[in-house]
């Protein structure tokens, strides 16, 4: 064997020395146990009936468990917290990233967690928005119409919303400020309670999420008069978007997947490809429209992208709006 041969080899060893003592071992057999994925919220919500079907292809892809936890408190708050906290070793995963929890409360009130530092992105999966309902036979056909009257009518007409601080009611509170016009808003305990305001005749309007309302607009007891998606959808059909009616209202509730800041890039890789193929599933595709989810993937370096975009447009729309901040 000549020198260039045996130094060669030597190269190769040092290569594959490390790659052992810093990948395989490490991360090789990853993963070797039971993955706890934290849904931030109480059992039976909307978004677990897309997470549950989906972490079931997850599973066959990773060849183990990924098990549901659900950790409600603080409107996800808490449970958002606890995976912040948690080892970046790949076995603890946040479910519902991207949702006003981590988007809008950190610049309302103090967390127990930096949205932007504290979590690895790892994929988005789908995304739903909220939208302006009124009654099937309100005076009002189209967005410009009700705007309209607000103006000459300031204060009078009401709207429900799921409560202060919440997507939702910053939706409200923007299409206000944008349009020059005042409403009278009334609170509630949730979206279906704030329809329900709408159908006993309580409230002229409802800013509600979409796929709450949108069982009573197919029966044709209310009609949406905007919705705040960036872009139109088919599972919204002949409702145009704040952004189509010249307002720069983007919002969604997220459904996007995240990991403890700093667990290694291989980990965050196996889980995204897991996640992506599961994504690409034609019977999960169904369940994410059924219950009229938008499916909105993006791989990890998009969704880090896209959470820091709307991270900054939410604080400065509240500082726009001035609303300060709790002490």
């Amino acid at each position: 064997m000549n020198k260039k041969c045996r130094k060669l080899i030597g190269v190769l060893f040092v290569v594959v020395a490390h790659l052992t003592i810093g990948g395989s071992i490490a991360w090789g057999g990853y993963p070797d146990k039971p993955v706890n994925a934290i849904m931030p919220f109480a059992p039976g919500g909307a978004p677990e009936m897309v997470f549950r079907p989906l972490l079931e292809v997850v599973r066959k892809k990773l060849g183990q468990p990924v098990v549901i936890i659900n950790k409600p408190g603080g409107g996800g708050v808490a449970g958002s917290g606890e995976v912040a906290r948690a080892k970046s070793d790949g076995y603890t995963l946040l479910l519902n990233f991207g949702g006003g929890e981590h988007l809008v409360e950190p610049h309302m009130a103090d967390a127990p967690f930096n949205t932007l530092k504290d979590f690895s992105p790892v994929v988005m999966i789908s995304y739903f928005p909220s939208g302006l309902f009124v009654r099937v036979n309100a005076p009002w056909k189209t967005l410009e119409a009700f705007i309209d009257h607000a103006k000459k009518n300031p204060g009078t007409l009401r709207y429900s919303h799921p409560g202060r601080g919440t997507i939702n009611h910053l939706a409200a509170l923007a299409l206000e400020k944008k349009a020059g016009i005042k409403m009278s808003d009334i609170p509630t305990a949730g979206g279906a309670a704030a329809m329900n305001m709408l159908l006993g005749d309580h409230v002229e309007a409802a800013q509600i999420g979409a796929p709450v309302a949108w069982p009573q607009v197919e029966a044709k007891q209310i009609r949406c008069l905007v919705q705040s998606l960036p872009k139109s959808s088919e599972l919204y059909p002949g409702t145009p978007t704040y952004m189509e009616r010249g307002f720069d209202i983007r919002m969604a509730v997220n459904q996007g997947v995240a990991a403890p800041r700093n667990t290694p890039r291989e980990v965050i890789q196996i889980l995204h490809d897991a996640f992506a193929e599961a994504f690409r599933e034609k019977s999960l595709q169904d369940v994410i429209r059924t219950v009229r989810f938008v499916p909105n993937y993006m791989n990890t370096e998009e969704t880090a992208k896209y959470i820091n975009e709307m991270y900054a447009y939410y604080g400065k729309l509240i500082q726009d709006l001035g609303i300060p901040k709790k002490k």
